[in-house]
């Protein structure tokens, strides 16, 4: 099933957690909003309060769902598990540097838009667009002449996002924590129409 032309989709990062702070990768790992979380998720709420938005989806973990509900308080929040991070396996809870350790090379594949799998245990980045393009799609195809919110997480969501508009590699730039990016679905294809944007 395909979106409707009228669909308007939003997508949202979560507010920052302390483990975004401290460079920790965090993965299916629930971590909460730390205090500027909460800040970044209210402000994006007051950027957003002319945006009515007729439904609201989230990943389950803590940093996504709070985040939403901060954003939309009045809102019922539907959670889906595909909407969650890269599973990191054991790399969960693991600095940049740690991981440039343990895989040398990490910092080159990652630039140049390589995929791997995060740690042994952990995901690829085919297999986060194989869960979250199908959901995000589905999402919008239930909702036709409405107006969504997807509240996810940076590396889902700036995948999803490529997929979605049928770009190869690192074209557009992540999305900073609590910035939203805005789509719409016109002549049978996604339209970006904002992208990274702020509170």
């Amino acid at each position: 099933m395909r979106p409707d032309p009228t669909t308007d989709l939003v997508v949202l990062r979560h507010g920052q957690t302390d483990w975004n702070l401290e460079h920790r990768f965090q993965g299916h790992s629930d971590i909460p909003l730390n205090t500027k979380g909460v800040a970044q998720a209210k402000a994006a709420g007051l950027a957003l309060a002319g945006h009515h938005f007729d439904v609201v989806y989230a990943s389950p973990l803590q940093r996504a769902y709070e985040t939403a509900r901060l954003v939309c308080p009045e809102a019922s929040i539907h959670t889906d598990p595909r909407l969650m991070e890269i599973n990191v396996g054991s790399w969960a809870g693991l600095t940049w540097d740690q991981i440039t350790d343990l895989m040398p090379g990490y910092e080159s594949k990652y630039a140049n838009g390589v995929d791997f799998r995060r740690s042994p245990t952990g995901e690829t980045l085919a297999d986060v667009v194989a869960r979250g393009l199908p959901a995000v799609e589905e999402i919008a195809a239930r909702h036709p002449d409405e107006s969504v919110l997807i509240v996810s997480h940076g590396l889902l969501l700036n995948r999803v996002l490529h997929a979605m508009l049928g770009l190869h590699g690192r074209v557009l730039g992540g999305l900073g924590n609590a910035h939203y990016s805005g789509l719409g679905f016109h002549h049978g294809a996604w339209r970006l129409l904002s992208h990274n944007v702020g509170p």
